[in-house]
């Protein structure tokens, strides 16, 4: 009998925030931090795919055979504060981290508050806003090293993390919890912090259709100065640009969203579409954020 609970043939609608409706051979939902790694190494010949939130990717086929295994972590999400830091398993959301900081009375998280993801996927593309990443805060990471079939903790050093990327992509390993940093601050001015954050991202993003954030990572000019997407995208008429239900949000052109069934194919033509453009009027290559599968 296994510790963890399997779904064949499984509909991954609701695993993403995009709400593409794929189809998965083998889906597993992991409900401890045993059963976890228990997955991990009993699907180990298979091409795993850890979804968090589900947030921050792009799927790229309609059906995922029985060569891919997709774990849902969602169940994995326990939180603690031991005083000096705060400690989260994977599947723990950043909303969540970011509101149990303020009920600590912990400052520097508020930021987290309203990135749609998981700790585990925040730890691998350093996910943050304005001059915050989660990077900043983290003491430890530990992770299941699937080539040494053994549990490890990193300490990571200054350069481990950058812009949207950390050393873990490189490196054969699944984050399994991590170390935050646990930073005194007062309640009250962590909580207005983080109402501030919300209703700044909601008054200037789509909410109203289904999207999995930012669409590309921000590019740089030939002189090295950083540009605006959506700037890029409102001169060569993107705004609004659509191809069946997938839509460059006319709210906030950095979104594509999915304004009621956009398939895979959608998504991927207006993608390509956002990329072409962009590259014949400015010479700028845009590189995607989202992660695809």
């Amino acid at each position: 009998m296994t510790n963890y609970f399997v779904m064949n043939h499984a509909s991954m609608k609701r695993y993403n925030t995009l709400r593409l409706d794929v189809t998965a051979h083998t889906v597993v939902m992991p409900y401890s931090m045993e059963s976890f790694v228990s997955a991990l190494r009993a699907f180990g010949d298979k091409k795993i795919i850890i979804i968090g939130n589900g947030s921050n990717l792009l799927f790229s086929k309609n059906y995922y055979d029985e060569s891919y295994c997709f774990i849902i972590t969602n169940l994995i999400s326990d939180i603690d504060f031991d005083g000096n830091e705060i400690i989260c398993e994977a599947g723990t959301r950043l909303h969540r981290l970011a509101w149990f900081s303020c009920e600590q009375s912990l400052g520097e998280l508020a930021f987290a508050e309203d990135i749609p993801g998981t700790i585990g996927g925040a730890l691998f593309m350093n996910a943050g806003q304005w001059q915050y990443t989660i990077g900043q805060y983290v003491n430890w990471i530990e992770v299941y090293d699937y080539e040494k079939d053994e549990i490890q903790r990193i300490v990571p050093e200054d350069d481990f993390f950058s812009y949207r990327y950390s050393r873990l992509n490189d490196m054969p390993v699944y984050v399994l919890r991590c170390g935050i940093k646990a930073i005194p601050g007062n309640y009250n001015e962590v909580l207005s912090k983080i109402l501030e954050y919300r209703h700044e991202r909601y008054v200037k993003q789509p909410r109203n259709f289904a999207n999995a954030g930012s669409v590309f990572k921000r590019p740089k000019d030939k002189d090295g100065e950083w540009l605006y997407v959506w700037k890029l995208f409102d001169t060569v008429n993107l705004r609004g640009f659509r191809i069946g239900d997938a839509m460059v949000s006319e709210k906030h052109p950095g979104f594509i969203v999915n304004v009621k069934n956009a398939t895979v194919e959608d998504m991927q033509a207006v993608i390509e579409e956002c990329i072409t453009r962009v590259k014949v009027e400015f010479d700028v290559d845009l590189e995607l954020e989202w992660r695809v599968i």
